[in-house]
């Protein structure tokens, strides 16, 4: 089946954020005295919502408080797009595809920060944050509502991700997945858990699509 559409997810994908939400999680719990997580347990926790994560490494912690510092200090972090993906979404809206978000992240958090790195609010025709479901990746529902509201079926639709909760919403959901290695999963991480479509980076998408 033809593929009409493109979800994309953001930290890992469009903006080169990894790095600066990890140093932030891990300054936020050292100025609260919490234990400090690894790297390696943040970037596991890629794709689940910050109060959802907030919760898993701090069950006792006040969450709101947490959240309420991390977000305040994230908004006005500078973050780039990584090195042609904004070209590459350019190229993609160009040649027909409808393209979408479907991200943890708040969507103020989203808009602005895809705003600020160049990419063209209006190239997207939806955007599914944690606002808009109950459930979260890697529950199938943030992709199913995108499609819904794309008025396709999962079939007709790629999602570009770069974690194994991205993998397991996209397979859930029935739709196509294609990993980036951009974000906090490796080659051979994704290839152990299945993933068949890996490219480098979104800049390639283009061309893996054959566009």
């Amino acid at each position: 089946m033809k593929i009409k559409a493109i979800i994309f997810d953001v930290d890992g994908v469009l903006l080169d954020s990894d790095r600066i939400i990890i140093e932030l999680f891990q300054k936020v719990a050292r100025n609260f005295k919490l234990r400090v997580p690894t790297d390696k347990e943040i970037k596991e926790m890629a794709g689940v919502p910050l109060n959802k994560s907030i919760k898993i490494f701090w069950p006792d912690f006040d969450v709101d408080l947490f959240a309420k510092t991390f977000r305040e200090q994230f908004v006005n972090k500078v973050i780039l797009p990584f090195d042609g993906s904004v070209e590459a979404l350019r190229i993609l809206k160009k040649s027909g595809f409808k393209l979408a978000i479907v991200s943890g992240r708040l969507r103020f958090s989203i808009e602005k920060h895809l705003r600020e790195a160049g990419y063209d609010m209006d190239w997207f025709n939806i955007i599914i944050s944690c606002e808009d479901t109950k459930n979260h990746k890697p529950n199938p529902d943030p992709i199913l509502l995108a499609c819904k509201k794309l008025k396709l079926k999962p079939e007709e639709v790629i999602f570009v991700g770069d974690s194994r909760f991205d993998y397991e919403a996209a397979k859930s959901a029935n739709v196509n997945f294609v990993a980036v290695l951009t974000g906090v999963s490796t080659e051979e991480e994704l290839k152990k858990m299945g993933v068949e479509n890996i490219i480098k980076s979104v800049s390639d998408l283009p061309k893996f699509l054959k566009v």
